[in-house]
């Protein structure tokens, strides 16, 4: 009923003739958390404009995305990496570029009102297929929610991912995280992917080697930069 609720009143206001959306802008993760977490923004602000169309009625939203990575986790894998002596070039650069990375996109509707609920599960799934796509996750599927709290104090419902990534001839456990909310007459959308176990390399001439990630504290990280997006 609520959902219906919802829709019925999305049509009222797009059919009210407010039809004029406002350009987007990022949502950020503050600089002192990236500083003091070890991450960095991965890149420029990337603009876009879907059309949607909601019975019968089309509208335009406009979004903003940022994307960031971990380079104090990009780096302590580096390290690791160069004190193995049997990888090849090519295993040691792969493993070198992995890390944890994280996406925001603020999404803007004609006269600044939220996304209904159905909307809203339509655009995350899209992007959750697009995070996966773009880093070869496979079996990427929610595993239970919990709540944090916004550094602004609200509260908001984060859900957990799990998949698996083929990487250099071995299967590594992925953790995702996913949350959104209204902000400013806009919705905001933070989804990231971080590694969830230790990665195994078995060169072709070698024994296993192993690169130590330390799961808890990149979720920890994560969590943070989650609850530090405005």
């Amino acid at each position: 009923m609520r959902k219906t609720i919802g829709i019925l009143l999305f049509l009222v206001v797009i059919a009210s003739g407010c039809l004029d959306t406002k350009a987007a802008w990022p949502a950020i993760v503050a600089d002192n958390v990236l500083n003091e977490e070890g991450w960095s923004a991965a890149g420029v602000p990337q603009m876009q404009s879907q059309t949607q169309t909601v019975a019968g009625v089309k509208f335009r939203i406009n979004l903003a995305s940022m994307n960031y990575r971990d380079d104090g986790l990009a780096v302590n894998i580096s390290n690791q990496v160069q004190e193995f002596t049997q990888l090849t070039p090519g295993e040691a650069s792969s493993a070198s570029k992995f890390t944890s990375q994280l996406i925001t996109v603020r999404l803007v509707l004609p006269a600044g009102i939220s996304l209904p609920s159905e909307l809203m599960n339509q655009i995350t799934a899209s992007k959750i297929e697009q995070m996966a796509s773009q880093n070869n996750i496979k079996d990427f599927h929610e595993t239970n929610s919990t709540k944090t709290t916004l550094s602004g104090g609200k509260e908001i419902e984060l859900k957990n991912y799990e998949g698996l990534i083929d990487f250099e001839g071995v299967t590594i456990k992925v953790k995702g995280m996913l949350a959104s909310w209204p902000d400013k007459g806009s919705d905001i959308i933070v989804l990231g992917v971080l590694p969830a176990e230790d990665i195994v390399i078995t060169p072709a001439s070698g024994n296993p080697e192993t690169i130590k990630i330390n799961s808890g504290e990149e979720s920890r990280k994560m969590i943070r930069l989650i609850q530090n997006v405005k």
